[in-house]
């Protein structure tokens, strides 16, 4: 019988991956082209822990530029073939024999299913392509088949010779994988306004407002169905995630991404993964945001993993296609790349979660410097296990998902307050902790000042504003709030400020990052008596220096 287990721990503040009640790192590597893998350099690297991408159905990955999945589907046709994700896994045990594997699983079927079954999708598709019309998330008979071929999956996993090597699932699906709406309208279709209005008949508002709640909601309800589904195939022995809740940089509700808090309560899913934030493209000198709740998902026992796809001077175009040339899809030079990957590291390691450099059209990280640094980078992930990882923020930030519904598409709102005051959040010299406004009332006492994005007030902005605690409410307004006026307000609170002038600053018991915004002199407050050393110099840090933009420093303290 097998044996093999996977579970989601907290130990010393931070979320831990443990498979047969071991801890292991939770860095790992996957590409979307095995074709391009580059599996043995991580593998040379030291690392352990690779996911790979699978597909039930050949369609579009991307219903609105029409890029297509990257391999054929597994069940395309009458009869399941297996053999290109055997391959793979083979690939990876190949060169790294004791690999732990999680395959990312996504559930879309193939474009012949959702032409025979044309009631079961959307009424069109994205503005882009409208003819490309997809599956509504609505449909029961959709989930009814995926749960069916997701049986069979597990069922062929289970059997296979490297079954003790798969530990766990993420069940992706939707527009990118990510579960996103086809057709970037909510996901509107037949069945969607079947599902409303059976809820309207038991009582429900008939408004548009609750309409887009429901088509979050169904969203999320299905992440759910399919999480509770593999569970009960894997006898609850593997963790099981997902991509959703990108409320701060999806924030309108055609993307359906707004019921994380149904996603978070639910006890079949282990980890919930995102991408760092696209904002400007990326560039060096800023914070590098986070796309949802991050402190919310740690609140209800949720690995975050953090999706580092990042591009470097190596990515080129993979496809002709008019989307993907542009400068979104490319890196800057070596030099710049490595402040941005010691960046994307220090996230993961300083607020204690879960990472995977996504290699995404292979070769993105093929030089000696690239994997040197991915060397290194491991070894410090692995030599932190033991030391502390409570989260040294003062400040929380705090947003409530459910007033995304209320704004159309084209309002600006939501876009001003959740998505481009993150840009002065993250350069003012202080730490932050993000979360939603359900969770307030557990974690109000941790904190000594609180930034409220407001796009209109629901219940639960308006009571933590009348709670008497400082708090700074953002409002489309004063979205254009800057670092100095942000520092002003911390300062008023109590708040211990890191840095007077603009710097990216993550902050916890054992570590502390430093992005330079600005050139010139940078005076950074270390706690009185304390220490610190350079973990990728190896020097002892000195709180007065020079030092360029765009240069990152990773800190341990040492006393």
């Amino acid at each position: 019988m097998r044996k093999i287990t996977s579970a989601v721990v907290t130990q010393n503040g931070a979320q831990r991956l443990t498979v047969n009640g071991r801890e292991i790192d939770t860095v790992a590597y996957i590409t979307y082209l095995p074709e391009r893998n580059h599996y043995r350099d991580f593998a040379e690297a030291g690392y352990k822990l690779f996911s790979t991408c699978v597909f039930f159905g050949t369609n579009t990955l991307n219903s609105t530029s029409g890029l297509e999945v990257f391999s054929k589907g597994l069940f395309d046709g009458e009869e399941p073939d297996f053999s290109s994700f055997d391959q793979d896994i083979r690939n990876i045990l190949a060169v790294c024999p004791d690999a732990m594997i999680f395959p990312r699983v996504n559930v879309g079927l193939s474009r012949e299913w959702e032409a025979a079954h044309p009631e079961e999708l959307n009424d069109q598709g994205p503005t882009t392509l409208p003819h490309i019309r997809r599956v509504c998330f609505a449909s029961d008979l959709w989930a009814a088949e995926v749960e069916r071929l997701l049986g069979l999956f597990v069922a062929h996993i289970e059997a296979a010779d490297y079954c003790d090597h798969i530990i766990g699932y993420q069940i992706a699906g939707g527009n990118t994988e990510e579960w996103f709406s086809y057709d970037q309208r909510g996901g509107i279709g037949r069945r969607s306004r079947e599902g409303f209005a059976r809820q309207v008949a038991e009582g429900r508002a008939d408004s548009e407002y609750e309409y887009f709640r429901y088509l979050s909601e169904i969203t999320a309800a299905r992440i759910c169905q399919f999480a509770a589904c593999v569970k009960a195939l894997t006898d609850r022995r593997l963790v099981v995630g997902t991509f959703y809740g990108y409320t701060l940089e999806k924030c309108y509700r055609c993307f359906t991404h707004n019921d994380l808090q149904r996603v978070l309560e639910c006890p079949d899913i282990d980890f919930i993964c995102s991408p760092v934030s696209y904002a400007k493209t990326r560039e060096a000198g800023r914070n590098h945001s986070y796309m949802l709740a991050l402190h919310s998902l740690k609140l209800h026992g949720k690995l975050y993993f953090s999706e580092n796809d990042t591009r470097t001077h190596l990515s080129r175009a993979y496809s002709d296609l008019p989307r993907y040339q542009s400068p979104l899809w490319f890196g800057p030079d070596r030099e710049t790349t490595l402040e941005i990957l010691k960046m994307h590291f220090a996230r993961a390691l300083v607020h204690g979660h879960a990472s995977w450099w996504f290699d995404m059209w292979g070769g993105w990280f093929a030089d000696p410097a690239y994997m040197d640094f991915m060397q290194r980078a491991r070894e410090i992930s692995v030599a932190a296990r033991d030391l502390p990882a409570e989260g040294r923020a003062e400040v929380a930030l705090l947003f409530d998902e459910r007033a995304v519904a209320h704004f159309a598409d084209d309002d600006p709102t939501t876009q001003r307050v959740l998505y481009d005051s993150r840009e002065a959040l993250g350069k003012t010299g202080v730490p932050y902790d993000l979360y939603l406004t359900s969770d307030f009332d557990q974690i109000r006492h941790r904190y000594r000042a609180f930034v409220l994005l407001e796009p209109c007030e629901t219940p639960d902005s308006r009571r933590i504003r009348q709670t008497g605690l400082p708090v700074l409410t953002v409002t489309a307004e004063n979205a254009d709030v800057t670092s100095s006026a942000l520092r002003e307000f911390y300062r008023s609170a109590g708040v211990w400020v890191y840095s007077e002038q603009d710097a990216v600053i993550y902050a916890s018991e054992s570590h502390l990052f430093l992005h330079t915004v600005q050139d010139g002199e940078q005076c950074i407050a270390l706690p009185q008596g304390s220490r610190w050393v350079d973990l990728f110099s190896g020097e002892e840090f000195s709180p007065t220096f020079y030092s360029p933009a765009k240069k990152s420093y990773l800190l341990q303290r040492v006393q």
